[in-house]
């Protein structure tokens, strides 16, 4: 997932964003200029999706195949006027959806917004492919290379979407808020819960504690001598340490793939070696617990999996070294003692990624 800042953009097929703009068709090729100021030349294959600063796009697909004709969408695009829209677009990937709202709250999980019609929905970012913000910021939540011909199946009702966005706005009475009654003022949210430095301190460190719980049920699991009733057990007791959404990244060959909690934990368990040995190592905060608008905190605690497969033989089968991070979530509930309300925090795990692998 990257969010760029409202500027002058192009992905190329590498998957990053660099600030730059085209500047000329030619035969198979495209040239562009970087902030640096230097022309460059690349094969059109290598381009996918242009963006301008006010969030227009432009999918390299989308040009014509003649140098000319291309050269001409390329200039139009660049002068085409802002989009001057009030409300975010969401483009959701499955089914292939525009959603126009404006955008009240986001997490690494969730976007909540207020539709078009001033109902409040929520949608979850695994079936978002991207968002355009109305100050003309966009964010690309998936593959790049797959994103782009839903970008260019979505261009027509995404123009389509903002038109009526802008027509609704200029239909829209400049009287009608002059002329409401005035409101009471809105009760008061109830203060969020916060930590004290002493509790700050002890819930990081429960987090990391937390880490090494999973690791301790990792190995159980994993070990072939063991019952099933007791790797099993411990397979529920990782499942209490985790968020019930939460995903693990797996990496191989094929490249990274997301699995829910338990569904690795059962793939581990049936790997076929005589022996597995998973240790975690450099277990630290990446990101410090930091509290968030839904008044939970939130970390990023990263760490190094060492994990080898034995043959029968005894020696090691498979082995890797992976970088993982792992999503903490610190979140308040209410626990009643001796009739008086008193504030508790749980520590949960959330999704597990992939940074690195390294194969041994």
């Amino acid at each position: 997932m990257l969010s760029v800042t409202a500027q002058d953009r192009i992905w190329l097929d590498n998957g990053n964003p660099v600030q730059a703009k085209l500047s000329r068709a030619m035969d198979n090729k495209l040239e562009w200029i970087a902030a640096d100021g230097i022309p460059r030349i690349y094969s059109r294959k290598r381009f996918l999706v242009v963006f301008s600063s006010s969030g227009q796009f432009i999918v390299i697909s989308e040009l014509n195949e003649n140098s000319s004709k291309a050269q001409s969408q390329i200039e139009a695009f660049y002068k085409s006027p802002a989009r001057n829209v009030s409300q975010d677009v969401i483009i959701k990937s499955v089914p292939l959806t525009v959603i126009a709202g404006s955008i009240s709250y986001e997490s690494d999980e969730v976007i909540n917004y207020l539709s078009s019609e001033g109902n409040a929905a929520s949608i979850n970012k695994e079936e978002v492919a991207a968002v355009i913000y109305k100050d003309g910021r966009h964010e690309i939540l998936r593959d790049v290379v797959d994103v782009a011909p839903l970008l260019a199946l979505a261009h027509k009702e995404i123009e389509k979407k903002e038109r009526e966005i802008v027509r609704k706005a200029q239909e829209k009475p400049v009287t009608q808020v002059a002329a409401k009654p005035e409101k009471p003022a809105p009760p008061k949210e109830p203060a969020k819960p916060f930590l004290s430095d002493s509790e700050y301190k002890e819930y990081s460190a429960k987090g990391i504690r937390r880490v090494d719980e999973f690791t301790s049920y990792l190995r159980i699991i994993g070990d072939k001598s063991l019952k099933s009733e007791d790797k099993n057990k411990a397979v529920q007791q990782a499942l209490s340490l985790f968020e019930p959404q939460a995903t693990v990244a797996v990496s191989s060959a094929k490249g990274v793939k997301k699995y829910p909690v338990k569904e690795y934990l059962n793939r581990l368990k049936l790997l076929p070696y005589s022996k597995i040995n998973i240790t975690w190592n450099e277990v630290k905060y990446v990101s410090e617990l930091k509290q968030e608008a839904d008044g939970n905190y939130y970390g990023i605690i990263a760490a190094q999996q060492v994990f080898e497969g034995f043959a029968a033989n005894g020696k090691v089968a498979y082995g890797d070294i992976t970088k993982k991070n792992i999503r903490v979530k610190l979140e308040s509930y209410q626990k009643t003692i001796d009739g008086k309300d008193t504030v508790n925090w749980e520590v949960l795990l959330g999704n597990i990624g992939v940074e690195t692998t390294e194969g041994q």
